[in-house]
């Protein structure tokens, strides 16, 4: 099923590297898809034939064939502009929620959001959905892949048979869950003062009271002593409370850094804060550890960058790499002593965007020796079409901005599955990957089903001597499951069959496992 590069000759699945002295550490990198955005037709193919309905005499299609529906429904809708009705329709929607009935202009825009709507049910994946809305097996998918209490055991477990000593998540809206969980909490945590309780943030109908409100976000992250970075306000957040009412767990998703408690202890824990125009707030995470047995110490940082495979999104994801003339605000608490006290970093560094905050830690390197690590949900590939910023002089995307800002390195160049320009060393195999994944006709969302979305957007950075990746991650009753890249020699066929989440991978993202030389 799955091909590996023949390169990839460093690859291992135990901790064995062919290094000096160094320190050795074990990074899981994964985005794990929060609950609250995980049941929205993902697609998946492994319960087949796939029936119309529960009726006896509903058509049945076996996998290739229900894919071609679906890639045929796509290619349909975009060759006829409808993608573009949808896109347009849904910035309408929003323009409409946020305007008074008694502005001017909102009749007109009302009657233009009616009008579109009434277009886009000529949708050939409309119809689509409408066909398959009562499909057993697509209903399956839902109940049996997609619900959060089959795919976190399956989290978990990856997660420990990995056996990391640090794991970076996004997209994770159950830190309680993790903390309190025995055998995951025996191994791990995210709180850097053990003595404090995880509690998820207090929202009210006075959002001047929340926790997380802008203007009190920062002053909640910092004491709540977790290496946790919450997207406040955000749809994880809001997509659960509508399903799972008031359940006390129900947390908004971001970003963690855990690490094995035996090994490593934390010494400092700082957030950069997204600039921000809207009651929402969000913040790159960055964590320094110590290791207990030779007293080296690292950082790990990480982020989750805006989705979407457009040029403007580039853009987006670029302006908040890179971008000067923005407010960008930064702190950190540190270990003094016997407790955690705020100070201000070193030399009072002004920071115009994540790259220079990530680079802010390469450079202790010149005075502490430290290394750094920089996991991230990039959203964006090596090979994205570069573009000019409003930024840069030159055109860039943000693989090479990652790169030459940082001066990290990739772990996918120094295991040589793709070339430092973002193309696969394996010309056999020119799709690299670390996602594989489609909505399917159950989804909300229309304009995304049948969007395949096959690349390489997990990535981690390194200024650490060597890297090994581990190439899957061995499970009891020896079942193997596969880390990232996975190679493909194109979008149909052999891709389309084996889409994530599935009953096997509990996530849109594979896991990134890689043993990293400091």
């Amino acid at each position: 099923m799955f091909k590996f590069p023949k390169l990839l000759g460093n690859r291992s699945p135990n901790r064995k590297m062919n290094k000096s002295n160094a320190t050795s550490i074990r990074l899981l990198q994964w985005n794990i898809l929060a609950d609250g955005l995980g049941e929205d037709g993902f697609l998946a193919t492994e319960f087949s034939p796939i029936f119309e309905s529960a009726d006896t005499n509903s058509k049945g299609y076996a996998a290739n064939d229900f894919m071609k529906l679906v890639r045929e429904a796509k290619l349909a809708d975009t060759a006829s502009g409808m993608t573009t009705k949808f896109s347009k329709l849904k910035g309408e929607e929003k323009k409409l929620k946020k305007m008074k009935a008694s502005a001017e202009g909102y009749e007109e825009l009302k009657e233009s959001v009616a009008k579109l709507k009434e277009e886009t049910e000529k949708s050939e994946l409309v119809k689509l959905k409408k066909q398959f809305q009562n499909s057993p097996q697509l209903e399956k998918v839902d109940s049996e892949i997609l619900h959060w209490s089959k795919r976190y055991d399956r989290l978990k477990r990856i997660a420990l048979e990995a056996d990391p000593d640090v794991i970076t998540f996004q997209e994770i809206d159950h830190v309680k869950q993790f903390l309190e969980d025995r055998d995951f909490s025996a191994k791990y945590t995210c709180m850097v003062d053990s003595s404090k309780t995880y509690k998820p943030p207090n929202y009210t109908e006075n959002k001047g009271n929340d926790d997380l409100s802008p203007d009190k976000y920062f002053q909640h992250i910092l004491n709540s002593r977790a290496a946790f970075a919450p997207k406040s306000y955000s749809n994880a957040y809001l997509f659960r409370s509508k399903r799972d009412g008031k359940a006390s767990d129900i947390d908004d998703d971001g970003c963690a850094i855990f690490w094995k408690k035996e090994i490593l202890k934390p010494v400092e824990l700082g957030f950069l804060r997204v600039p921000s125009d809207t009651e929402k707030s969000e913040a790159v995470l960055a964590l320094t550890l110590q290791h207990l047995k030779t007293d080296m110490t690292f950082n790990v940082i990480t982020t989750h960058l805006p989705s979407g495979d457009e040029p403007k999104k580039e853009l987006e994801r670029l302006a908040v790499l890179n971008n000067p003339s923005a407010n960008w605000t930064a702190r950190r608490i540190h270990f003094q002593g016997k407790d955690w006290k705020e100070v201000p970093y070193e030399d009072n560094p002004k920071f115009v965007g994540i790259a220079s905050y990530v680079k802010h830690f390469v450079d202790r390197k010149q005075t502490d020796s430290s290394r750094t690590i920089f996991a991230l949900d990039a959203n964006s590939r090596p090979s994205f079409p570069r573009i000019k910023s409003d930024s840069s002089s030159d055109e860039t995307n943000v693989w090479h901005t990652i790169l030459s800002q940082t001066t990290l390195e990739s772990i996918w160049v120094q295991n040589a599955c793709i070339k430092e320009n973002g193309e696969s060393s394996d010309p056999k195999n020119p799709f690299v990957v670390s996602v594989n994944k489609m909505r399917g006709p159950s989804s909300n969302q229309p304009p995304k089903i049948g969007e395949h979305q096959l690349e390489l957007i997990d990535h981690v950075f390194t200024n650490g001597q060597l890297s090994q990746l581990v190439t899957s991650v061995d499970l009891k009753k020896k079942e193997s499951v596969p880390t990232a890249p996975l190679l493909y020699e194109s979008k149909e066929g052999e891709a389309e069959l084996h889409l994530y989440p599935s009953s096997k991978m509990p996530s849109d993202h594979l896991p990134v496992v890689v043993d990293i030389s400091l």
